[in-house]
């Protein structure tokens, strides 16, 4: 594996492309092109460079096409060029050096730079980290391409920093198996997975065959890439992982995505860990493409650059956001302390302040917490607290999950932060279950989130039977009986 770090070609055209969310791509889509604008080199000269994700000719390959044309030259031009695979580090995977392409009147130029897919496999298992070789052939695409003029020399050399962006969606849900120890076999129970817009994507079933407790998954609508995990949740609300599956499903294809990791005997013998009222939960992650690709250019430079600094140009997200989350990670010119029972996290006035309103009324007022530079947080548990400046310095939030949302629903209403809590109030709509949506009822009630209590009430009337025989419906109507009521009688007033 080479490295790039030889000498630049001063007067030579540069693009460099990142394909985001690469192992998503949708199967019908044979080829992606590089949002680079014609007539990059100089006027009269229009370039493409074309991505096709299963080779040409041959699904074995990744093949990149560079095709450039003539529109007003008179004469031929040649050109010389290089096309390189990049790793996350910058340095090479595959290059293909100082080929030659010519231009003229009558035809269009072309070059096909492929590489075998078993080939990059090999290579990458005998020469880089595990790593490396899943951010690769699993995440993101990189390639870059060079060209230059063998006559003469460009007057600026440019450098494009392109970026497609293949666009995700991600859901996460509870799946309560309900009468799971009277669960035979040849029996399953199903679930569909829906996108946000509604259209069904994937059925999902679980069954047993031979004590094995196995789930299978076929897609609905198109072939696409899936990701797939789950967790078994156990009687004291506690995880376990039950494995992670990447595979591409196919219409009218069942596939095995997942077996548990104990038999059904296990279970029903270990009933008082594993069911709650003959209830088997599972807690399942699920992502797949949306269709959605964005594809643009980031960046422009005219004049010499290095290697170095563009491979960094293109990392994703390197920039304000990994900025911020260093300053946050590395509590550099910190100066207030967020305090809970049993930790302190040290953050920076100025953010917290640009993000909240709450505590930007804290640090402009003569209150304590300006005067000892501390902020006390009794109600917050640690966990919550440093989820909440997660997004505050990064506007990401990291493997959200029920509990979590919960809790960080309830700290972005305390502190105002509305994009936090707009973003748990989406996910709690999407992932709400029989067995949940009192919990959300309690939460969108005591903090005033009409959005959220009326999707919490329309889902409990949606499944009213359910809901309003079990243990949670109970507990509810014991300890908020105004709420309960208030629900049930939204069932007369759409009548």
């Amino acid at each position: 594996m080479a490295s790039n770090g030889e000498a630049e070609n001063d007067a030579c055209i540069t693009i460099f492309w990142n394909i985001e969310n690469y192992s998503y791509r949708s199967e019908s889509i044979r080829f992606m092109e590089c949002p680079v604008i014609k007539g990059i080199s100089r006027k009269g000269i229009s370039w493409n460079l074309e991505l096709y994700q299963d080779g040409d000719t041959d699904e074995r390959h990744i093949s990149y096409h560079l095709r450039g044309s003539l529109v007003r030259e008179s004469k031929d031009v040649h050109f010389e060029f290089d096309c390189a695979i990049l790793l996350k580090d910058g340095s090479f995977l595959r290059i293909n050096k100082n080929e030659r392409i010519c231009l003229d009147k009558e035809k269009t130029g072309g070059y096909e730079f492929f590489v075998l897919r078993k080939n990059i496999t090999k290579t990458c298992l005998k020469n880089i980290t595990k790593t490396c070789l899943n951010v690769f052939l699993f995440e993101d695409m990189r390639f870059r391409c060079r060209l230059w003029k063998t006559d003469e020399k460009l007057v600026k050399p440019v450098t494009f920093f392109a970026r497609t962006v293949v666009g995700v969606e991600e859901l996460n849900f509870f799946w309560d198996i309900a009468r799971f120890s009277s669960l035979g076999s040849g029996n399953r129970v199903a679930y569909v997975v829906r996108s946000e817009s509604g259209k069904d994507m994937v059925a999902l079933n679980i069954g047993v065959k031979k004590e094995q407790i196995t789930i299978y998954a076929e897609a609905l609508n198109q072939n696409f890439f899936f990701k797939f995990q789950s967790f078994v949740i156990d009687t004291n609300r506690s995880e376990i992982e039950c494995g992670k599956k990447e595979l591409w499903l196919n219409i009218n294809v069942e596939k095995v995505i997942c077996t548990l990791p104990f038999t059904k005997k296990c279970v029903t013998d270990n009933k008082i860990v594993y069911l709650k009222n003959g209830v088997l939960s599972l807690y399942c992650e699920c992502s797949w493409t949306n269709g959605c690709d964005i594809h643009r250019i980031e960046k422009i430079d005219f004049g010499p650059c290095t290697s170095n600094r563009v491979v960094q140009q293109m990392d994703k997200l390197v920039d304000l956001k990994v900025d911020l989350q260093c300053l946050y990670d590395e509590g550099v010119f910190s100066d207030v302390k967020l305090r809970t029972a049993t930790q302190v996290f040290h953050a920076h006035k100025t953010i917290l302040s640009a993000r909240s309103p709450v505590f930007r009324a804290m640090f402009n007022t003569d209150m304590k917490e300006k005067i000892q530079e501390c902020v006390d947080i009794q109600d917050l548990e640690d966990d919550t607290v440093r989820r909440m400046l997660m997004y505050v310095y990064t506007n990401e939030m990291e493997d959200l999950q029920w509990e979590s949302a919960l809790k960080l629903h309830f700290a972005a209403d305390k502190y105002h932060i509305v994009g936090l809590r707009n973003k748990c109030c989406s996910f709690l709509k999407r992932n709400m279950c029989p067995s949940t949506v009192c919990d959300v009822l309690v939460l969108a009630d005591m903090h005033g989130d009409g959005e959220l209590k009326t999707a919490a009430q329309d889902y409990a009337l949606a499944h009213g039977k359910e809901i309003f025989q079990s243990d949670e419906w109970r507990l509810l109507a014991e300890h908020n009986s105004t709420l309960a009521i208030e629900t049930i009688l939204l069932k007369f007033k759409k009548r």
